[in-house]
């Protein structure tokens, strides 16, 4: 990263700030009026020449003023920008959305990216575990009356199915407690993948399990396993692509559209930065998909029990509020992560 002199760093500030705000090309004069860094616009002038021919800037039309580039963007981000704390309303809109710990996990990233897409007025986006890779943690089998038996899956990382069912023959309260502690005590810690029909029906013969409650329990296992690769991606916000003046181009618009309906692709992407700590925020070019070439994607892992679970962030153009977008997701992600400890 290349040192800049506190002059040029309060400029590139400046410049960028303005461009966020208006999306206009940002001349010396108005950085002179608006941000009264007691120096005169020509000098303003000559130290944005300076930095457009270091590359943190450039002039997208010859009479236009200047907007950042990616490189200048990535100082912005990396040594400019205050994120800050949450504001008092953005705190308030959290507590809420997290107030409800014992939903789904599913439930709970769901609702975290659609209160990402609400307060950036981006696109978020947010990827949960294959439920292929989940291992079994707890069945419960609630009677609801003697033939109407409630069964409750959960596998880590948190994730929970639910069904209710008939059964042939009425079950009392406690003979469910005893089936569900056998199952259990033979299912703990196994891949939700591997609990096949012949496992259950092994169990099923040392056990007072009837074949209608195997039949119901397969049902169950099988819708958890029923979401398909292109699932792991959830995406809120979408339409707010629109509101952003550098996709009115609608082939820019389209270019980025077909990417986020190619689900995979994306959770691809967003899998590659469940390994990294912290906020993470790749710029334009530094994107290697060629649909975000003109957009920055701001993420956060979240975690629990010390190990990675998922990633969510936030997808906008390069002109992205860097500082409201970073305090956003990080804050974000790190109660997501309190809350599945509680799990």
């Amino acid at each position: 990263m290349s040192n800049l002199n506190e002059r040029k760093k309060h400029i590139l500030r400046a410049v960028t700030d303005d461009y966020i705000d208006t999306a206009e090309p940002v001349g010396s004069r108005t950085i002179a009026r608006r941000y009264k860094l007691g120096i005169s616009s020509a000098t303003i002038r000559n130290e944005m020449a300076d930095l457009e021919e270091s590359g943190y800037l450039y002039q997208p039309h010859t009479s236009a003023g200047r907007i950042p580039s990616d490189k200048g963007y990535r100082y912005y981000v990396d040594v400019l920008v205050d994120p800050g704390i949450p504001t008092q309303d953005e705190t308030k809109k959290i507590n809420q959305l997290f107030s409800h710990q014992k939903e789904a996990m599913e439930k709970l990233v769901r609702r975290s990216t659609k209160l990402l897409a609400e307060l950036t007025d981006y696109i978020s986006v947010a990827v949960i575990p294959e439920h292929q890779n989940s291992t079994f943690r707890h069945l419960q089998l609630v009677s609801l009356d003697p033939y109407n038996v409630l069964a409750i899956l959960v596998v880590d990382p948190g994730i929970v199915e639910n069904k209710i069912f008939v059964t042939e023959k009425p079950f009392l309260p406690g003979e469910l407690e005893r089936i569900s502690a056998h199952l259990n005590k033979k299912l703990r810690g196994l891949k939700v993948e591997d609990l096949s029909r012949t496992i259950l029906a092994e169990i099923r013969d040392s056990s007072p399990m009837t074949r209608d409650l195997l039949e119901a329990l397969l049902e169950l296992i099988d819708e958890s396993l029923a979401d398909t690769d292109d699932e792991m991606l959830i995406c809120d916000g979408v339409i707010h692509i629109l509101d952003q003046p550098e996709f009115q181009d609608i082939d820019k618009t389209k270019l980025v559209l077909s990417m986020i309906e190619n689900r995979q692709s994306l959770a691809n992407i967003l899998l590659d930065f469940s390994s990294s700590s912290g906020v993470q925020v790749s710029i334009g070019e530094e994107n290697l998909r060629p649909e975000l070439k003109e957009m920055s994607l701001v993420t956060a892992t979240y975690y629990r029990g010390g190990h990675s679970v998922g990633t969510i962030g936030v997808l906008g153009p390069t002109r992205m509020s860097y500082g409201r977008v970073i305090r956003l997701v990080e804050e974000i992600s790190f109660v997501l992560s309190e809350v599945l400890e509680s799990f």
